[in-house]
């Protein structure tokens, strides 16, 4: 099944999680990122703080979240 990618808008095309790499959509990198206690990518793209984010945890998220 094809999917649907389009709205995608994490810039890290390279990991091997991003849905242009395999046919699965997101969900193995919501997968990766909840067993590890990490947000994805393009929740940071919300921020638009992205290129300011210490690490991935959701603590960097919510703090640069706060300072929006």
């Amino acid at each position: 099944m094809k999917q649907n990618i389009e709205f995608c808008t994490c810039t890290q095309t390279k990991c091997r999680w991003h849905p242009k790499n395999h046919t699965d959509g997101c969900t193995p990198c919501i997968q990766k990122n909840l067993k590890n206690g990490e947000i994805p990518s393009c929740f940071f793209n919300l921020t638009g703080k992205a290129n300011q984010r210490k690490g991935d945890t959701i603590e960097d998220f919510a703090k640069l979240v706060l300072e929006k």
